[in-house]
């Protein structure tokens, strides 16, 4: 709870209208797809902003880090909400920063090759201005969400998705970024050059550090020409191993903008989305299938297209080969991007909550251990009789799977837990990391001591005291170990 003369002090620094303590509005803030179906079974997880702070500019934030430290208050900056970790939850309450009045692209440098944005842009909206300046430009990492997530977001959590194997993740393209530390001091990170060596590397810190070191106000991002030509070529396997291996093939080739594998269950979701656009276009169910994007000129698309679609063609376990372009390459894109939101569309309703295991979205590991970690998974959540989705980046080696528990009491909490447990140990056993893209947050912090080691852990912890030594912002993130991330009595 908040006094009503700290709230006072906030209604000063940004307005009346962009304070909220209503409910309603605070319980929209306080969820992720994890708490929300946990707090049916377990009060623990009804967790609540104390209030909503939409500020203006960098001068606000500022006064509201001040009076944070001041008033002890909890900082938890949000952009769209998008993340899978909890990186947003106001687990300890708190003040939630919703940056979507910071919304502004202040500058786009067609000479440097660089935009200089608020946090609160949406990186669709810069893509289209992007797309329609001079000769045409964009931002390459291309995360799953890229229709709703914000810059700020990106850059908290370093995303990234299909395209990483070839463009990298978002912390390959930010140049500058302008910060409010937790102590209230507002510094600037980099330059506008893509290389520099002077002195330590500061910015690189910042991006992925889930809102905990300090807020972005303003970041400076490098842009590439657009590529004249897209295409995608399909095919259709009898099995996940052939998949695998072929991916491996086509890497060696040449590295493309995109491999990506989907089973059965994912090619269903995906049809399940497709059936709502025209012309139509329906996948064929087939126990993997593999995507890959090609980008470039129109000359070397077209023939690494037809000599991807040869290699298919020789493998006896291949079916259904294609070569698509235009709407169908960007219908399939958006079916793979939407596979795990399609997936409810397919499933039977049920009278009780499900959770997703939270643990298990994004583990990744070498290549060579790609299939190992999806058949043991498989033989895993079978043991348990539930039902799973395999898929991924093939091309860097990030493997995401999908699977819910459904919750009817505390003692089902208990089994996600377990399961999470043994899940964890088979993809650090195979030499992975619990997250390659979705962060974090709360839900896989308890992990990082077995992946990082707990001196790696402390460590960080001693870095986040440097930059935020009232621990006020973000609490409860990555560093520590919340209650809430251990699903056990």
């Amino acid at each position: 709870m908040i006094e009503p003369s700290i709230k006072a002090k906030l209604k000063t620094i940004v307005g009346d209208k962009y304070l909220s303590d209503d409910p309603v509005e605070l319980y929209c803030y306080s969820h992720d797809l994890v708490s929300r179906a946990l707090s049916w079974v377990d009060d623990n997880y009804r967790i609540m902003a104390d209030l909503v702070v939409k500020p203006d500019n960098a001068d606000q934030v500022k006064s509201i880090i001040d009076l944070a430290n001041e008033e002890s208050l909890k900082i938890i900056p949000r952009g769209a909400g998008t993340s899978y970790g909890g990186q947003f939850l106001p687990i300890e309450g708190g003040v939630v920063l919703d940056f979507s009045r910071m919304n502004h692209i202040i500058k786009i440098d067609t000479e440097d090759n660089y935009a200089i944005v608020e946090p609160g842009v949406l990186y669709k909206d810069l893509g289209k201005v992007l797309r329609n300046t001079g000769r045409g430009y964009w931002i390459p990492c291309n995360p799953g969400s890229a229709d709703v997530c914000t810059i700020g977001g990106m850059i908290a959590n370093d995303a990234s998705g299909e395209s990483a194997i070839k463009y990298g993740t978002t912390k390959d393209y930010v140049l500058n970024l302008k910060t409010i530390l937790g102590t209230g001091q507002k510094v600037q990170l980099g330059r506008q050059v893509k290389k520099t060596v002077a002195g330590l590397d500061l910015l690189s810190l910042f991006v992925g550090s889930e809102g905990t070191l300090g807020v972005i106000t303003e970041a400076a991002l490098e842009f590439l020409p657009l590529p004249e030509s897209f295409v995608t070529i399909l095919g259709y396997f009898d099995s996940i191993e052939v998949a695998v291996q072929i991916a491996k093939e086509i890497k060696e080739m040449i590295i493309p903008m995109s491999i990506e594998m989907v089973d059965q269950l994912v090619l269903s979701g995906m049809n399940s989305y497709l059936s709502r656009l025209t012309p139509k276009m329906v996948l064929k169910i087939a126990k993997a299938a593999i995507l890959v994007r090609l980008d470039g000129d129109e000359k070397t698309t077209s023939d690494y297209a037809n000599r991807i679609k040869n290699l298919f063609s020789r493998n006896q376990h291949a079916s259904d080969i294609k070569i698509l372009r235009g709407l169908e390459h960007e219908y399939i894109w958006k079916a793979r991007d939407g596979a795990g939101p399609s997936l409810l569309r397919i499933r039977r309703p049920e009278k009780n909550p499900s959770s997703l295991i939270p643990a298990i979205l994004d583990f990744s590991v070498p290549y060579s251990k790609i299939y190992n970690l999806m058949e043991q998974f498989g033989e895993i959540m079978r043991s348990h009789n539930l039902i799973f989705t395999r898929m991924g980046h093939l091309g860097d080696g990030n493997v995401h799977f999908i699977s819910t528990v459904t919750l009817k009491s505390k003692a089902d909490v208990q089994k996600m837990g377990d399961l999470q447990e043994q899940l964890v140990t088979l993809a650090t056993s195979l030499g992975g990391s619990v997250s390659a893209e979705h962060g974090c947050g709360i839900w896989k912090a308890p992990y990082l001591g077995t992946v990082l080691g707990e001196e790696v852990v402390e460590l960080m912890g001693k870095i986040k005291s440097i930059f935020d030594p009232n621990n006020i912002l973000n609490p409860g993130k990555m560093y520590s170990i919340n209650k809430l991330a251990i699903f056990s009595n």
